[in-house]
């Protein structure tokens, strides 16, 4: 396993992020600097010149952070704090469980009795559609029964993170299908798209995310000598890293079909004779990951587009054609499916 300090990608603006969060709650953003060892300050690069952030600067970066708030939670979810050194009992809980279900219910039951009075949750749990496909696991939590809902979307982010910790056990990418907030949408949706790269629904019921249900059987491969390693830089696994298993078929695909989306994809047949497995054994395996050739193509697709996105240099027609798409409205369309926003507003 590749380990994340190899790689120093860390954007700058994650650094930035934590900080303009530490000031927002009044924190001395230059003690909490000097604490986590950076050898300048985040806030005063601009981010072409800035230097590389490691893995284990963001990773101590954030830790002060959290020392500083008293919450290991960064201060994402309002009037609720999660106590130092609850994330790493939670995570010794549930490294033994045998698969992500079981991981799931033990999480959930960990955060009623160390996190929270049992009597402020409202919905807790995870449920599975009729049909056996999808999974959904809601939470919602008040802080007494006549206050309003406050900052359902950093309870939403927090839900994400439960899931980034437990996918990582199983080490398998969850896909989420869709997700829903028990507030209204955030004038800041960064968390937001950071996190869900789906569509997303807002002033719902209750907090939610969907994903597909064949996951929920997916043991824990992870041993506890990988969990204090994973620890050492939590906040870079939890929050940036994606949960990649190199093995899956799926991340083969992946790599198979690259970044340059302007020729055509392969087809499924031509991936068959790439892979060289029968089309069956192909999609028995891709079945058994929770995915489908369709649904890596829109993800690889989708990613590219939120990259491209973010250059501003870019027409959104400049970007459809580079995802593959000569008629822009078909793009419109479709990122809008992908991630709930159509692309001048995510832009």
């Amino acid at each position: 396993m590749t380990s994340p300090s190899e790689h120093n990608d860390v954007p700058l603006s994650f650094a930035k992020a934590l900080l303009v969060q530490a000031r927002a709650f009044g924190r001395d953003t230059d003690k909490i600097i000097a604490a986590a060892g950076f050898p300048f300050n985040p806030l005063l690069e601009p981010e072409d010149q800035a230097p590389a952030i490691s893995v284990e600067e963001y990773s101590r970066l954030c830790i002060e952070l959290f020392s500083a708030l008293g919450d290991e939670s960064g201060g994402i979810i309002e009037g609720v704090k999660t106590p130092m050194g609850s994330s790493r009992m939670l995570a010794y809980s549930i490294i033994h469980c045998q698969n992500l279900r079981e991981a799931l219910e033990r999480a959930i039951e960990f955060n009623v009795v160390c996190r929270e009075p049992a009597d402020n949750v409202v919905v807790n749990g995870i449920t599975v559609s009729d049909d056996g496909k999808v999974a959904t696991l809601r939470y919602l939590s008040k802080p007494s029964a006549n206050e309003p809902l406050k900052a359902q979307d950093g309870a939403l982010c927090s839900m994400a993170i439960w899931m980034r910790l437990c996918t990582w056990l199983i080490d398998k990418n969850v896909d989420f299908l869709a997700a829903g907030c028990a507030g209204p949408m955030p004038e800041n949706r960064a968390g937001i798209q950071h996190f869900f790269p789906c569509p997303v629904e807002f002033d719902e019921e209750a907090n939610w995310m969907s994903f597909s249900a064949l996951h929920l059987d997916a043991p824990i491969v992870r041993t506890e000598a990988e969990l204090n390693e994973f620890l050492k830089v939590a906040p870079y696994h939890i929050v940036i890293a994606p949960v990649v298993n190199e093995l899956s078929v799926a991340a083969r695909i992946r790599d198979i079909i690259g970044d340059d989306f302007r020729d055509e994809l392969p087809t499924f047949e031509q991936l068959t004779g790439l892979l060289n497995m029968s089309a069956r054994t192909l999609r028995r395996r891709l079945d058994k990951e929770g995915t489908s050739y369709q649904r890596i193509k829109d993800a690889a697709r989708r990613d590219a587009a939120i990259n491209y996105l973010h250059d501003t240099t870019l027409t959104v027609s400049d970007v459809a054609e580079l995802v593959g798409f000569s008629d822009p409205s078909a793009f419109h369309r479709s990122f809008k499916r992908w991630t709930g926003l159509s692309p001048g507003e995510f832009r």
